[in-house]
């Protein structure tokens, strides 16, 4: 079972430090201040239950061979249960983040959307960025969890539910029975 996690890569090192921050298991990634670091897709066996895939950023900085790396892992990989698209919570939606979703739309890959840095953004700034990004799904998307994930890596807002949802969807989170 696998979950991925794509970003557009403007900000790498706030992808690396929320993807550390939203398990809770002993996993640490390197975090770098540059951008573009990630070059080839890295997995994390969390425990017996899954593997996370950290996958390099597709906009600024995206490896040259990120296209044919990434569609094929996307296409083949079977157990995948859900991507986790990283959008920075300052700048909102980019192009590149569209294009991201066209191809998770095309593939029928369920995914989610998560805005990351949400501390860095201004109330005005994040509250328009949320609306922005929850128009785009109901209206463009198909294969999107209606629910848009806000966190902080720094604040550590948000991560907990972030992981009851990846608990969820990995099959990892207690049911509890009605009386």
């Amino acid at each position: 079972m696998a979950l991925t996690a794509m970003s557009s890569g403007f900000f790498n090192t706030s992808r690396d430090s929320d993807s550390t921050t939203s398990l809770d298991s002993p996993i640490q990634f390197r975090v770098s201040k540059t951008p573009g670091h990630t070059k080839k897709m890295n997995f994390f066996k969390v425990g017996k239950y899954f593997t996370l895939v950290d996958m390099p950023g597709y906009g600024y900085r995206a490896p040259q061979d990120f296209v044919e790396m990434v569609e094929a892992y996307l296409q083949e990989r079977h157990n995948l249960k859900r991507t986790f698209l990283l959008v920075d919570g300052v700048v909102g939606l980019q192009k590149t983040d569209h294009i991201a979703v066209e191809m998770l739309e095309e593939f029928g890959i369920p995914y989610v959307m998560v805005l990351t840095k949400i501390d860095r953004a201004s109330r005005g700034l994040l509250l328009k960025n949320v609306l922005e990004i929850q128009e785009f799904v109901k209206d463009n998307t198909q294969g999107c969890f209606p629910q848009l994930f806000l966190v902080s890596a720094v604040e550590f807002s948000g991560v907990h539910l972030l992981r009851g949802f990846v608990a969820h969807v990995t099959g990892n989170l207690p049911t509890v029975e009605a009386s």
